[in-house]
This record gives C-alpha cells, structure tokens and sequence, in this order.
C-alpha cells in the first residue's frame, strides 16, 4: 500500500512536468511569456502573435538596449570625412558590417505614403475586429515591406509611471542582420478637428522697443585690432574642437575630447553635428556647414538606438539646430526643413494624449505608439513649458497650424494655473500633467473595510450580538448563537450592498436575464489643468534648473509672435514680479561695494496657504545665470526700467562665481550666507562661521548636552556635594505600595552607572546585604543609634575582593573547596562609637578631548573645502562648459553697451581655456576648486552649440546677428523675427 501511495506521487509528478514542458514549448516561437504583460508593450521585444508564417519572416526583432558599461567603442565606426570616398562613405554608416538600408528611392516613397494627410488602408480581413496598423520595415536584402499589426489593446488608465532621462548614454547593438523598426505614423487617438487647431495670429506685427543699445562706443584701430584677435583666438578654439569631432566622433552625439572615443547620450542622431549647424554659419566656417549639411541627409529620424525620446532635449537640440540653420542660411537648403519636419512629426506622436499634454519621453516605438496613452502625473516644468520657440517658428514657416496648436494648449494651461499656485506667479518645479485627479478615497469605519468584511460593506451595520448570559448557556451553544446572529445580520446587509448586486448580475447574465439596477459607479478619473503632483509635502520653485527657459521663452515668444500675442507678456511680468519678491536676495561677500544678487530657490510646505511662508535655499546655480540675460530682455521689451539693474546684478553675481575659485570658472552649485539686510550688508565672520557650524551651540561649552556632562563628571569624583541622608526603613508594604520612581532619579542612576561602571553597584549591594543580615529590631535602642550614624564597612577588603573575584573570573581556574579564613584574616567587628565614616572610592574621572570651538571648526572647514569668503558650501565643483553665465554676460553686452561686460567675458574664456583643454578638444571638469582639475572625458553639444557661440557674438561687430532681428533659442539657435509687413500674413521667411 505504501509503495502504490508513494508511485502515484511520482506519477502526479510525472505528468505535471510533461504538461509544464507542453507549455512553454509552445511558447517558445513567442519568446518569454512576460512579453505580453502591459509593461512589455513598451519594450522592443514585443512581437505580435497572431502574425502569419510569411509575415514572421519579415517582422523585426530589435534587441533590449544595453547600457554602455564602459567607454568602449560600440559597433558603430567613425570615420574621417576627409577619407577617401570609400571610407567616407562608411563614416555615415553607424557599423562596419554591410548595414540593411533601404534604398533612396525606396525612403521618399514610403515616407509619401506615410506621411501624407492620407492614412494607408489597411490589409486585414471583415471578421477582425481590431484595426490594424502598417508598420514600415526594411528587409535585409534593402526591399521596403510593410507589415499589419494589430496593436494591443487599450490600456489607457494602466500604464505605470515612466520616468526617463534626457542624457541616456547607450551604445548601438551590433549589427544582427535584422531590419530596424521605424516609426510609422498611426491614427491619433484624441484628434484635434482640424477647425478646433489654434492657429497663429495674424495681423500687423507690433512695432516693439529695440533692445541692442545705441550707445555703442566708437573703437579705435587700436582696440580694433585686440577685439579682432580676441575674436581670431575664439573661433580657433571652435575650430579645434569641431576638428577633435570630424576626425574622432563623425555622426555620433557627442566626442570624448581625452580618449578620442564617443558618446551616444541623445538617441545617436550626431547630436554635435546637428546643434553646431548655425555656429559654423556664424564663424564663417562655410565649408564645414555644406559639409555638415550633407550629412544631415543621412540621419534617419523615423529610428533610434533609444527606445524613447527625450521631447524637450530632441526639440531644443535637433528641431531648434535644423530650424535655426535654415533661417540663418536664408532658406537655401531645403534639406535642412524637409529634416525638420520629418523629425517634428515624430515628436507629434507625444502630443496625441486625452488634454494634449505631451509625454516628455515618447516611447515612439508603433507598439507602443498605437495604444491611448497621457501624459505623467509627474513631469519636470521646463520639459513641457520649452517647447514653444521651435514649433512655433516651423508653423511660421510650413504654415502647418497643428504644430503651433500643440505648444499653444499648453501654453494655456500655465496661463490657467498661474495665479492658483503657491507662490502666485510661478510654477513648482514638478508638474501633473496628466490631467487626471483621482478621487479621494471615502472614509471608512474601523471594521468596515471590505478586506476585513467583503466587497460590498462599506455602509453596513456592525450587527448587534444578543446579550447571552454565559451562566445558563454552556460555551458552545453561546459560539453557536452568535454566529447565528452574525451570519443573518451580514447577510442581509450584504443583500443591500452594490457588491453583491454585480456578483449577482454575472449569474443573470449567464442566465440570459435581465440585470438588475446597480449604483453609478464613481469616476476613475476627474478631469483637471496642470496641478502639483499627487502626494506632494513640499513644493520648490525656482527659477534655475528644471525651470528655466519656462520663463526665460516668456519674452522670446512675444517677439516671435510679433507681440500680437498679449498673454505671454502679462505671464512673464507676473513671473518676474514674484521672482524679485520671493527668490532673489543679496548675498554676504567680502567687497561690499560689490552689490550682486542671486536668485535662490525656496520651498513651500503643500498645506501652506500663505504666499510669505517656506524655506529660502541660498543657492547659486549655474543653470539660474541665464536669469540676467533674461531680466534685462523683459526690461527693454516691457519697459520695465528697474528691472534692467537688477539684470546687472544678477549677470555680475555669476561674473563673480566665476572669480571666486582657484580656476577663475563657477562651480556648479553652491550655498552662500543671505543678507540680513539687503541695502547695509558688511561682511560678518562672525555670521558665516555661525552658518559653517551651525550645530555648535548644541555641543560647545556651555550647552545644555556639555553641562549634562559635566555634571556627571563631577558626581562621579565625589565633588557633586551630596550629603548621605538619613535611611528610611522599609516594610514589605511600603515595597508592595509604591511603585513609582521619579524618572530623574533613574536617569541620574543610570549617568552614574555608565560612568562608575559595576563597582559602586556591587557595593551598595554588599552593604545593604551587611545591614540586613546585621539589623537590630525596630524601635529599639541600637536601631535608633544605626539609624543616625551609617554602619562602616571595610571598602578597602571589599575592593580587594571585588578585584579577587574579577580576577578569578577571567582566569576560571578549577573549582577548589574554599577554607575558612582564620581569625588574623577575618575583620573584627567594631562597635558602633567607634565606626568612622565612609570613605569615597577613587575613580579616574573620563577626560575627553577637548571640543573644537566655532571659530576652529569654522577655520578648519574653510581650509579642507577651499571655501571663498561667504561660501556656505560648495555643492556641486563640477565644470560642464556650460553657457549660460557667458549667455548674460554677452546679453548684457547688447543691452548696455557697456565695455565691462566684454573685458570680464574674455577672463571667463581664458579661465575656461586653460582649464579644459584637451588632446581633442575640450572636456568637462570635476571640480574647479583644484588648480589641476581632473578632466571629465566628456564635451556636450552645447559647447560649440552656446558656450563659443555667446563668446563669439561678444566680440563680434554689435548689430552682427543683432538681437533685434533674431530671437535665441535655450539652445542659442537663432530664429528670425517677423517683419512688419500690410496685410493679413504677418509672417515671411525672407
């Protein structure tokens, strides 16, 4: 019997292991099964099941991006364009394999097709029910094919949070011999009729104050001469950098300037190339622009190494470089704008969500792109609100009203949500931009949860339990009758719950009858604007990183409009208004006559309702040093003429970062010590140490933590002055009764036990023992002398013995039978007259070191960080080579006409010369309060894109690119104003 009972959990074995290899066997054409679950969806490995034998021969499988472990080259070669045509030929392509690439003929076709305002229709037969999409694949033998595929199927509310980031460095998977996927464009999900489109204003253009100066002084040959060489010396190191990415780098994003090696952080679309379009134009580099433009023909937008984009650097870097490009070579090269345009309809796919919010990080992908989806319940401000310069520019020129209503909605939203924040005027940092609040949760009883008591119980009655006298019911038949009870009275609550009503409706559906009336059922979602995100305790605003060009496109949008567009000025004097009241303060330097100021960051607590409460971060950053440029802007344009000084000091608080450190370049954030008063503000060392150690109070002498110390000290040297009282007897119902211990008493017990260790414990506790055993009766005459003269004890023999035991203790000899001491040895026993008082046993008080005072501690931090007088702390010490200190310094220039600006931008670019210099161009810094930095091996874009652009600009003639002709994108891309001009048209590209 046990053999067969054991053989049939053999056989159970047996067969669930051959069903288990049934199943995934016949998966396996499907790869793993975790590939149909939602979050899979969005990963390239997704393949459709339902596809056809023939048509799995041409799917594409694109493999998981990996990470760049290291900075290896990837499979991907990079040439040097001056190669022979062979080799150039191969610097376009990203592999050294034979690349599957479609044929140019083949590319415009299917881009016609697709992209036109008709959709393809689609192959799939009348009994399926899902509509199918046409994905667009290149076969490996160079054939265009298209293939159907049924997206999958809503999952609008279920899509879990994707947080993405703008620099994702990855590394191109070497080429398999399998097509790339492209983006193919779908159907939208939540059109926009196309008489619903926000179009452009139209009108005369508005004639708008000038903003250059036209008190430009007159040079002489002489200065001439130095502002030329100035100039020759810029566009050399321009060169050399340019040259360090041709050679090393061709068509990747980015060079590392040390290894020679390069970086594909920005979906490997040759973001340098791109972004330095319009800075070769202005260097009079015109060879290497054609050059570069024919390369940009090569650059696929419709496929990525990434699987998502990033909206907002995509669109400043690659939109903005290609529109910028375009207008500054006077529209000669169409293929720039054809470019353009197929990268901009891509990045529409973000825009196609329930309120028109985009998705900052598009998983563009068709698999993806074909389900409903919206925007995040968290998003970063500038990400969504840094859109507007470049779609608006190309709606001016294509005339495409789509792509100006896209950014106008969400304009409107910040324009909504303005006055109804914190800080009336400015938006928090973080953004929910879903626009889907979810409806708070209904309060529930305790015991009234559906998972203690089932669905449907929210309303129910806790049922009453019949009062059963247990002295004439036994135990069981009590247990009986209140399950009864309960069971009833659950019952019927059950019966008039909406949870049992659809438990029931399942049943009469199956049934074929008719179902019975439920509860509407409340909303999933309730439709709201731009909001704080959910879940938020505190608020930052700012107007530095993560905000930004939000505000700094405010006044940039009202030129490009022509200002027929009211909105953006009255959005951006409100935005200025709470940035002076709110986040902008004087900091406390050495030179008082130096009057900077800083805009800061500060924090609001999300239930504060007061516009005057939260928390002021004295911060300087580098990313908030575009604010001068902008508040002198704003100044010229709105005639805000006390703006324009403080333009002045906020542009001089970056020029003075920068002169602070040992490298002559500012570091990338730090804390500085805030003015009590703004308009009186001597340096007070006393103050900065305060803030350099600001816990000092808290353990320097005179605490209340030292004196505790102290004290303790003192009690347990026998110097506290504490007199021995006189015993009280103790019965066993003054034991039994009270109880309670004052808690001092215990805490000073405890002190004395941590700093006397066991010896005066043991102690007490021998004496006590002696008095016990040796204690006269109460009331007598010998208890009354015991009482008013302590017995002596002999401390010296009980320290030799505690010494004795201790040392017995730790050596453990064998147990011995001890023999009884002999009368010299035993103590005699002294009358009560005779007894002398006790003596206090010596112990080593603990000398700890000696706690540095506020000055030292202050002394020693400012030696070991490198702190310059007012610092704080230096929180960042990296160098970037970021621009936008140099982008207010050379505003200011324009603005002013005031030669100090140019003689502390040539000290800006020399400091940054010296200390960035590499093999092949210039590389980022780690920390630029070493005079020997350590080169980072990386060079964004954004050095030749901004950094020597602003540089060149300021040495430039003043009306060269002046800024009353173009306006500047956050990425320096220039994009030409409209002209006045009669008639409805208000825009020309000429």
């Amino acid at each position: 019997m046990f053999r067969l009972r054991r053989s049939r959990v053999v056989l159970v074995l047996a067969v669930f292991a051959v069903v288990a290899l049934y199943h995934f066997t016949s998966l396996g054409h499907r790869g793993n099964t975790d590939k149909f679950s939602v979050e899979h969806l969005k990963s390239p490995d997704y393949k459709d099941p339902s596809s056809t034998s023939e048509t799995k021969s041409n799917t594409v499988s694109d493999e998981p991006i990996r990470d760049k472990a290291s900075t290896g080259k990837s499979a991907t070669t990079k040439g040097d364009p001056d190669d022979s045509s062979e080799t150039a030929s191969a610097s376009d392509k990203p592999t050294p394999l034979p690349k599957p690439k479609a044929s140019p003929d083949n590319t415009d076709e299917a881009s016609d097709t697709s992209s036109g305002s008709e959709r393809p229709s689609s192959t799939q037969t009348e009994d399926v029910e899902e509509p199918k999409s046409l994905i667009n694949i290149t076969k490996f033998n160079g054939e265009s094919a298209t293939v159907a595929q049924t997206p999958a199927k809503p999952v609008l509310e279920t899509l879990p949070e994707v947080h993405g980031q703008g620099r994702f460095e990855i590394t191109a998977a070497e080429d398999d011999g399998m097509p790339k996927i492209h983006w193919t464009q779908l159907p939208e999900h939540f059109p926009i009729p196309t008489e619903s489109l926000i179009p452009l204003p139209t009108g005369k253009a508005r004639t708008l104050p000038k903003l250059q100066s036209s008190k430009f002084p007159d040079e002489s040959p002489d200065q001439k001469a130095d502002r030329e060489g100035k100039l020759d010396q810029i566009k050399k190191t321009f060169a050399y950098s340019w040259q360090g990415y041709r050679k090393n780098a061709w068509m990747q994003d980015e060079l590392s300037p040390v290894s020679g090696d390069y970086r594909n952080p920005f979906c490997g679309w040759a973001a340098t190339l791109v972004d330095s379009l319009d800075s070769l134009w202005m260097l009079g580099m015109k060879e290497e622009f054609e050059e570069a433009v024919g390369s940009v023909s090569k650059i696929d937008f419709t496929t990525s190494i990434r699987n998502d984009l990033p909206l907002f650097e995509v669109t400043i870097r690659y939109l903005g470089g290609l529109v910028g490009a375009y207008d500054i070579s006077g529209t000669k090269y169409k293929v720039l704008l054809d470019k353009a345009v197929e990268l901009a309809e891509v990045l529409m796919g973000a825009f196609d969500t329930p309120n028109r919010m985009p998705m900052t990080f598009y998983l563009w992908k068709p698999t993806f792109a074909s389900q409903p989806h919206r925007a995040k319940t968290r998003v970063v401000m500038a990400e969504i609100g840094s859109l507007s310069l470049e779609f608006t520019r190309l709606a001016q020129i294509t005339k495409e009203a789509k792509y100006y209503d896209a950014i106008a909605r969400i304009t409107d939203e910040f324009e909504r949500w303005q006055n109804n924040t914190k800080i009336p005027g400015l938006w928090p940092k973080s953004v929910d931009a879903s626009g889907c609040k979810k409806p708070e949760p209904a309060a529930i009883a305790y015991l009234d949860h559906s998972a203690q008591k089932g669905p449907g119980y929210y309303n129910a009655q806790v049922p009453q339990i019949p009062n059963t006298s247990m002295a004439t019911t036994s135990g069981d038949e009590a247990e009986n009758t209140t399950k009864e009870a309960i069971g009833k009275d659950a019952s019927e609550a059950d019966a008039s719950t909406d949870g049992l009503k659809r438990r029931i409706n399942k049943r009469r559906v199956l049934d074929g009858e008719p179902a019975i009336a439920t509860a509407t059922p409340k909303p999933d979602c309730v439709l709201q604007g731009l909001a704080s995100p959910p879940g938020n305790s505190w608020e930052e605003f700012s107007i530095g990183g993560m905000a930004d060009s939000t505000y700094e496109y405010l006044p940039k949008e009202y030129m490009l409009l022509g200002g027929l567009e009211e909105k953006y000025q009255s959005m951006y004097e409100m935005a200025a208004d709470a940035t002076k009241e709110n986040l902008i303060f004087r900091p406390m330097i050495e030179d008082q006559n130096r009057h900077i100021l800083i805009a800061g960051q500060i924090s609001k607590s999300g239930k504060s309702t007061s516009s005057r409460e939260g928390k002021l971060k004295a911060e300087q950053a580098h990313l908030t040093c575009f604010a001068g440029g902008m508040f002198a802007v704003g100044a010229r344009l709105f005639d805000r003429k006390d703006d324009i000084d403080i333009a002045k000091r906020l542009t001089d608080g970056c020029v003075w970062a920068y002169e602070m450190t040992p490298t002559g370049i500012m570091p990338e954030h730090f804390l500085v010590v805030p003015c009590e008063d703004p308009q009186n503000c001597p340096f007070n060392e006393t103050l900065w140490y305060e803030k350099l150690d600001p816990y000092h109070p808290r353990r320097g002498p005179g605490s209340p933590t030292s004196q505790m110390v102290l004290d303790d000290r003192k009690e347990s040297s026998g110097q506290a002055g504490a007199k021995i009282g006189k015993p009280e007897p103790l019965d066993s119902d003054s034991v039994a009764t009270d109880k309670k211990v004052d808690r001092a008493e215990i805490s000073d017990s405890s002190l004395r036990k941590r700093q006397l260790g066991d010896i005066e414990n043991d102690q007490l506790l021998q004496t006590k023992e002696d008095e016990g055993t040796k204690s006269p009766k109460m009331g007598s005459e010998d208890s009354e002398r015991t009482a008013s003269k302590p017995k002596s004890t002999n401390i010296k023999n009980q320290k030799d013995k505690l010494d004795e035991q201790a040392t017995d203790k730790d050596e453990e000899p064998p147990k011995e039978k001890k023999e009884k001491p002999t009368a010299e040895e035993t103590p005699t026993p002294t009358s009560a007259e005779d007894q002398s008082p006790p003596v206090a046993p010596v112990v080593a008080a603990y000398t700890p070191p000696p706690i540095p005072s506020q000055e030292e501690y202050a002394k020693a931090r400012i030696r070991d960080e490198k702190l310059p007088k007012g610092v704080e702390r230096i929180t960042s010490s990296k160098y970037l080579l970021r621009p936008e200190a140099l982008e207010s310094v050379f505003i200011m220039y324009r603005v002013t006409g005031e030669e100090y600006w140019r003689k502390k931008g040539w000290n800006m670019f020399k400091a940054i010369q010296n200390a960035t210099h590499s093999e092949f161009g210039a590389s980022a810094i780690s920390d630029v309060m070493s005079e020997t930095p350590y080169p980072q091996d990386e060079m964004e874009s954004f050095w030749l894109a901004e950094t020597l652009k602003y540089l060149y600009l300021l040495f430039s003639e003043p009306d060269y690119y002046s800024l009353d002709d173009y306006v500047l994108n956050t990425e320096a891309h220039p994009f030409k104003r409209p002209k006045q001009r009669s008639g409805p048209t208000l825009y020309s590209v000429n």
